[in-house]
């Protein structure tokens, strides 16, 4: 199926995405997967979960340009929606040097089927899913993994390790070396853990 129903890349509406300490979100389609591990996030101690409801999870892939208006989606979308993202949150960790579990990852071997590469009009290289639903959805998002995987760009997105965080942030840096979402918050928290364990010695 071709048209207004596809979902391609050009079809995505980006926003500006909340990022900690003044850093860059990550670069053009891949900030839209970093969006995505960051509707549950806990930087702040608030309520971290977005996606609560299957509603709130079609107002969110609507938003961005996933889902086409009037697609309904139920617990079980819901679900899976989870199930991906904390998928795509073990393989950001790993990006950031935790170890790699297959088992934990495994979702996003699943959805990747929901889109495919294929040449436009002009011979470019193109995303696409055949419809705007929760499969193409989430068949994209993975899609995009994919193509920041064999551009290098995916290394760079990273989950925060601190504890009660996993905020999801691109590493700028030359070297790649970023460990913190912010070192004033997550950086200072662990220091401080280690500073009040070293002192109760």
């Amino acid at each position: 199926m071709t048209g207004r129903r596809e979902l391609t890349l050009h079809s995505l509406r980006l926003r500006d995405e909340r990022q900690p300490a003044g850093r860059r979100p990550a670069p053009a389609e891949l900030g839209l997967v970093q969006a995505f591990a960051n509707t549950f996030w806990d930087l702040d101690r608030r309520r971290p979960e977005r996606l609560r409801t299957p509603a709130q999870l079609a107002a969110w892939l609507w938003g961005r340009g996933l889902l086409a208006r009037g697609v309904g989606l139920d617990e079980r979308d819901l679900r899976r929606a989870r199930e991906l993202r904390e998928a795509l949150r073990a393989l950001l960790l790993a990006n950031n040097g935790q170890p790699r579990d297959p088992v934990a990852v495994a979702p996003l071997c699943r959805v990747s089927r929901g889109a495919t590469l294929r040449l436009d009009a002009e011979g470019h290289p193109e995303l696409a899913a055949p419809r705007r639903d929760l499969d193409g959805a989430l068949g994209l998002l993975v899609a995009i993994v994919a193509r920041a995987q064999l551009d290098g760009r995916f290394e760079r997105l990273k989950a925060c390790p601190g504890p009660d965080c996993g905020w999801t942030f691109y590493d700028a840096s030359r070297n790649r070396v970023s460990t913190w979402c912010s070192m004033s918050i997550c950086g200072a928290r662990v220091k401080a853990r280690h500073y009040r364990a070293r002192r109760s010695d």
